[in-house]
């Protein structure tokens, strides 16, 4: 873990502090404290500076603690919408799945902003397929179905039972193919009825969003009054511009519900998957044996579950179901994105990093934390701009997929060729529409391994780089300018007559 390679150093930057700490009474200094404490700046030696400040003299520093670990927490933890568990899942098991989202949301909260844009765009096509397919299914589905059903199905919202006894979830994807085959109807469930599923809790919202204007007004009021604004608190400025864009894209998507609409076809799955010119059991990889309407592999999915396995194998931990098909929709399985939407991710995600990049002239105790905060803020925001260059070489330049899959020797045939095969295997019976959902089926994203590679190795690096901006956050405290403690003046900056 990266995490382990910044021990050393944090404990050496603790122990270039001028007072000794409370459990390094009597230790002789070492040559590395001893240089760490030489490197102190000459601007920094001029500005007044506080150890720990209690709260009666003013703005403590548990109050710049509370106030930033307060509104992380709220970020992190109420901005979550996790999908519809399993019904044998412990409450543990839920409590561990929000756990692990919250932790992934505190080191890259823009990897949570993703996937809620991915599944806000992936709920919107849902609307559009069924409005378009509104005459030919009888009912007024341009109507019936809202942005909050398309959540509802793609968070597992809907476990379909067949008549062979096979049993999952099915996203809206899926639940349209079904509609518009006639295999069922479509579910008589209203908006009100999700709404009544929703967990959210309005009160909390309301503190969230308190709690973000009023830490937000009191940074922009600090900086106005020539306060000093401390790394810890720019960490957190950066966590609430990707709260706020979570916020967006979950806006109709219900949380914490529990318990989902079974929907009960009478047409064995084996038959659903002849008609439409596959076999009747479904390939042991697939999640479920609908994966052939909607499963859409591409690079950050493909990426992710290379990294999984790497983590896997290093601390044995599981992240993954393993039961065939699936009993709940994962909550780290990523919708695919299209191209627009991740040049948008990527400028989002670099403006994201460019607000720690704004902190290079903040107050540091040492140059050498100086230096490496800029190194870290660097890398962050190069990290970004890697990973949209992989994006655009993988997917952007299709002589460099054809290339790349010709040395794998996995290149797809051609849809004709593939339907013409499909067409002699079912006597001429199945639709070009069948055939184009088989060869999407097949067409699958394979990542490379010299790019997965790449991949990781930047992850790496921004995660290393992302450990050092936390770690800061909290040695900042040590030692800070004497204006930092200073409480914002209110009614100085009301306009005088």
């Amino acid at each position: 873990m990266p995490y382990i390679a910044l021990l050393p150093f944090a404990t050496s930057i603790l122990a270039s502090n001028t007072d000794p700490l409370p459990w390094d009474t009597g230790r002789q200094a070492t040559g590395l404290d001893q240089w760490l404490r030489r490197s102190e700046s000459s601007s920094n030696s001029s500005t007044p500076t506080q150890g720990w400040t209690s709260q009666p003299n003013g703005r403590g520093t548990i109050d710049i603690i509370w106030s930033c670990v307060f509104t992380i927490f709220l970020c992190s933890w109420s901005v979550l919408c996790v999908n519809v568990p399993a019904k044998t899942d412990k409450q543990w098991t839920i409590l561990w799945r929000r756990l692990y989202l919250t932790g992934l949301g505190v080191l890259a909260p823009e990897v949570i902003l993703q996937a809620a844009l991915g599944q806000r765009l992936s709920a919107a096509r849902s609307v559009k397929a069924f409005s378009v397919s509104a005459e030919g299914l009888g009912t007024s589905a341009r109507a019936a179905w809202t942005l909050n059903h398309g959540f509802f199905a793609d968070m597992g919202g809907f476990v379909l039972h067949t008549s062979d006894g096979s049993q999952f979830p099915i996203n809206a994807k899926q639940l349209h193919y079904l509609v518009t085959k006639s295999y069922i109807a479509l579910p008589a469930i209203t908006k009100e009825d999700i709404q009544d599923k929703n967990k959210v809790d309005p009160l909390l919202r309301v503190i969230t969003v308190a709690q973000i204007l009023w830490f937000v007004l009191s940074c922009i009021a600090r900086v106005a009054q020539n306060l000093a604004v401390t790394t810890f608190e720019l960490t957190t400025i950066g966590f609430i511009f990707c709260t706020l864009g979570t916020h967006i894209c979950w806006a109709h998507k219900p949380a914490d519900v529990n318990v989902p609409v079974m929907l009960h076809c009478d047409t064995p799955m084996t038959q659903i998957r002849r008609e439409a010119g596959l076999p009747g059991a479904a390939p042991p990889k697939d999640l479920t044996p609908l994966d052939f309407v909607s499963r859409e592999a591409w690079v950050w999915s493909a990426w992710w579950l290379f990294a999984l396995k790497a983590l896997r194998s290093v601390t044995g931990i599981d992240f993954h179901q393993d039961s065939r098909p699936i009993s709940r929709m994962p909550n780290d399985d990523w919708p695919c994105l299209p191209p627009l939407a991740i040049v948008g991710v990527g400028f989002f995600d670099m403006t994201y990093a460019a607000i720690y990049v704004s902190g290079w002239n903040l107050w540091f105790q040492t140059d050498t934390e100086r230096i490496l905060w800029r190194v870290s803020t660097t890398v962050i925001l190069a990290a970004f701009a890697a990973f949209l260059l992989l994006y655009a070489l993988l997917s952007a330049l299709p002589c460099l997929r054809r290339t790349l899959a010709a040395v794998r020797g996995r290149a797809c045939a051609s849809r004709r060729k593939l339907a013409a095969h499909i067409s002699r295997r079912t006597g001429g019976v199945q639709t070009h529409r069948s055939a184009d959902a088989v060869a999407t089926a097949k067409q699958s994203f394979h990542l490379p391994v010299p790019v997965a590679v790449c991949f990781t190795a930047v992850a790496f690096v921004y995660m290393l780089a992302r450990a050092y901006i936390l770690l800061e956050c909290c040695l900042v405290l040590r030692q800070l300018p004497a204006t930092a403690y200073e409480t914002v003046d209110w009614a100085g900056l009301l306009p005088h007559v």
